[in-house]
């Protein structure tokens, strides 16, 4: 009977524990503990003892009036999770607390909260590892920590989270590897852990998730194969694992099994092998993405038949074979990307069937032939453009002039064909073409009007052709967006236009080199608003973005080549921050105007091979960002010292100027004129004494001779003698003449 006794006393006081634990007044007491240790909780002003604890702001309770929420997204709370825990709040099924500024570890007494279902913590400052405890909470559907410090790795015990539904550990430099344990999660269906620092294999065992829906690894350093296990997941509906180091073939088994796919995207691996067939059983996908692997084979026919199929994105691989005729049936086909791979023969007609294609890119092959006409009128990116050691399209001799048809055109890159004659004047009112890069073709004829008429033009290149003619003056009244002009290696001759050139509020990139311009450089230089900057704050190619339904960004981003000091750079991507002036290979004279080191956010200029003379301006060292600086072959005088010059020690930056002189030449410049001056007198005073030297040996050499001969008998007699026998053989010989 005592022990019976004993287990009712010690229950009662559990229960008694255990109400006065979950009171609400000892709820409102925690809250008020933890928002005391935060700065500037502004957000939780309702949070007082004179409000009902469930009319706290991001409080919610039960029907009982247990707090059973806390959800304080982006609340500006500022602070520790350290006192947050307390056995008052055991009733918490939800901590939301993501977007604050929380700092220091996540306390391993957190896992204490057993009935908690749902914990997002990401995008805060927390550091630390994730504790190991958090297996205790088996009620958790959902652990949200992206976005943070987080180091230590994944621990496996998460694996015993047997309901874990949302495993979100992007955006932290965890390390380690993925663990094996993560296979049980059974009722897992989003798995994101990109970027991630990961440093290991994929886990065969990944292949039992058979709830999974997204698994999105990217931007890790995975390495190894794919494991064929990965068929197994039939749910799947996002892949990603671009931005690794994974090798080896992919699995046709994982296009066998994927009914559900719409998102497969691997780019930027080390993906050997061919697209299987297969892949025309993944019925839904709309997204396929293989760039920037090693890819072979060809591109499957099948592919034509996947009528949700949008985007194709296969550049830089390894691609051979033609671009089969298939690809018109592909009709919602939006992106086409195969630039930079093998693929050669004639486009296929079937390609104007694709009414919805908004870009095109194909640059980088062998094809042939002429370029099918577009039905689509929407179409805005169009990249035909090849490489020097590439094919080109031979049978299109002219500009293919369908193309100024596309009214929503925004970008046009035809450059490195065989393109010739004139670039065609019809009417082109678009108002949407932002790049049209031409260079490298054979074009002639003068500036093309045309080009009048296209007020969102950013990038200009029509280099590398045989244009002639002047720069019309239009060009600065017309092209307000414009930031690249690029017309180098051409025949265009006059003045250059500054005037009109200077009325271009965003030129940061001016190549006018290897033409037949002449006249100096102005002072109206210094109105180049933009390189006058000391930061340039957006890329020189202005990004074409296109929204696509499932929320997928495309960049086309394009590339410009610049020669610099006969080597040719190609600026790519959104990288291309590049600001300067080339105008070398001209007829240019005059002086270099000072007013030209005012743009202080220029990083080259070459005005080499020209005939500049007088000084360089001494300010040109104050250009902070000057990378690059060619001043050779014209008639410079004295080269100024600069900090930034200082970083600048090529010699052949200056050489062949007649008369230059300073570092980093090894020819020493006068200290100023009176050194000169004082150096010409002494010049003068040494060849006046040495023509009196001379004057005064020849006098004293004649005096020693003649008194020889004076005061000695015995010389005087047999000089003479010496004398009249040479007129005696004169004579002699003058007569048998």
């Amino acid at each position: 009977m005592a022990p019976l006794k004993k287990l009712f006393h010690t229950s009662l006081l559990l229960l008694v524990c255990a109400a006065k634990a979950a009171n609400p007044e000892a709820e409102a007491e925690a809250l008020l503990r933890w928002k005391s240790t935060l700065v500037g909780a502004n957000s939780l002003s309702s949070w007082s003892t004179a409000n009902s604890t469930c009319s706290w702001f991001g409080v919610a309770c039960d029907a009982a009036g247990h707090v059973t929420e806390l959800s304080l997204p982006n609340a500006g709370l500022n602070g520790t999770l350290d006192y947050l825990y307390s056995a008052a709040l055991r009733n918490l099924t939800k901590i939301k607390l993501n977007k604050n500024i929380l700092a220091g570890a996540i306390p391993a007494n957190i896992s204490m909260l057993l009935t908690l279902a749902f914990l997002d913590l990401g995008s805060n400052s927390l550091v630390g590892s994730i504790p190991r405890s958090f297996s205790r909470l088996q009620n958790l559907k959902a652990l949200r920590l992206s976005a943070n410090n987080l180091t230590g790795g994944i621990p496996e015990e998460l694996g015993m989270i047997s309901g874990l539904g949302n495993l979100v550990l992007y955006g932290n430099p965890l390390g380690g590897s993925i663990p094996a344990s993560l296979g049980q999660l059974q009722l897992l269906h989003m798995l994101h852990i990109q970027n991630a620092s990961l440093v290991s294999t994929l886990p065969p065992e990944l292949g039992n998730l058979t709830s999974l829906k997204y698994m999105i690894l990217s931007q890790n350093q995975l390495y190894g194969s794919l494991p064929p296990s990965f068929a197994r997941i039939q749910t799947l509906l996002f892949f990603h694992m671009h931005g690794n180091n994974i090798n080896g073939s992919i699995p046709s088994e994982m296009f066998t099994n994927c009914t559900k796919l719409e998102r497969f995207i691997v780019y930027g691996n080390l993906l050997t092998g061919s697209i299987s067939s297969h892949i025309i059983k993944c019925k839904e996908l709309e997204f396929f993405d293989g760039s920037g692997n090693l890819l072979t084979g060809s591109i499957p026919r099948e592919i034509g038949s996947m009528r949700n199929l949008q985007a194709l994105f296969l550049w830089e691989n390894h691609l051979t074979g033609i671009m089969p005729s298939d690809i018109g049936n592909a009709t919602s086909l939006k992106f086409l990307d195969v630039s930079s791979n093998h693929l050669e023969g004639e486009l296929p007609r079937t390609i104007s069937l694709l009414v919805n294609l908004v870009a095109l890119s194909l640059s980088g092959n062998k094809f042939t032939g002429t370029i099918p006409n577009p039905d689509s009128k929407q179409l805005p990116v169009v990249k035909i453009a090849n490489g020097k050691d590439n094919g080109s399209f031979s049978g299109e001799s002219r500009f293919p002039g369908c193309l100024w048809n596309l009214k929503d055109l925004q970008a046009l890159d035809l450059s490195g064909n065989a393109f010739a004659g004139e670039i065609p004047t019809s009417t082109f009112n678009n108002s949407s073409l932002r790049s049209l890069q031409l260079s490298g073709n054979y074009f002639t004829g003068c500036f093309p009007a045309v080009l009048k008429n296209l007020k969102s033009l950013v990038v200009l290149d029509l280099s590398n052709n045989k244009i002639s003619g002047v720069i019309p003056p239009w060009i600065g009244e017309s092209k307000p967006s414009l930031r690249i002009l690029m017309l180098r290696a051409n025949m265009f001759y006059g003045s250059i236009p500054w005037q009109e050139l200077s009325l271009l509020p965003r030129l940061q990139l001016l190549d006018l080199a290897e033409n037949n311009f002449v006249g100096s450089i102005p002072e109206s230089l210094v109105n180049f608003s933009l390189m006058g900057q000391t930061f340039v704050m957006q890329p020189v190619v202005t990004n074409i973005i296109v929204l696509t339904n499932y929320r997928y960004y495309y960049f086309y981003n394009g590339s410009m080549d610049i020669i610099w000091k006969g080597r040719e750079y190609t600026f790519k991507g959104r990288h291309a921050f590049v600001t300067g002036i080339d105008l070398s290979g001209n007829s240019l004279s005059g002086e270099i105007p000072s007013e030209l080191t005012s743009l202080k956010g220029m990083q080259f200029l070459n005005i080499s091979r020209n005939n500049l003379s007088g000084s360089i301006p001494k300010d040109i060292g104050n250009l902070k960002l000057l990378e690059s600086l060619d001043l050779s072959w014209n008639k410079l005088t004295e080269i100024p010292t600069g900090s930034q010059l200082q970083t600048l020690e090529d010699p052949s930056i200056y050489s062949n100027n007649l008369g230059l002189c300073g570092p980093p030449l090894s020819i020493p410049c006068t200290n100023n004129s009176s050194s000169t001056e004082a150096v010409d007198g002494d010049h003068e005073h040494e060849t006046v004494w040495l023509y009196y030297s001379v004057i005064a040996g020849t006098v004293f050499g004649f005096w020693v001779w003649f008194g020889a001969l004076f005061f000695c008998k015995i010389w005087r007699f047999a000089f003479f003698s010496c004398i009249d026998a040479m007129q005696q053989k004169v004579v002699h010989k003058m007569k048998h003449t």
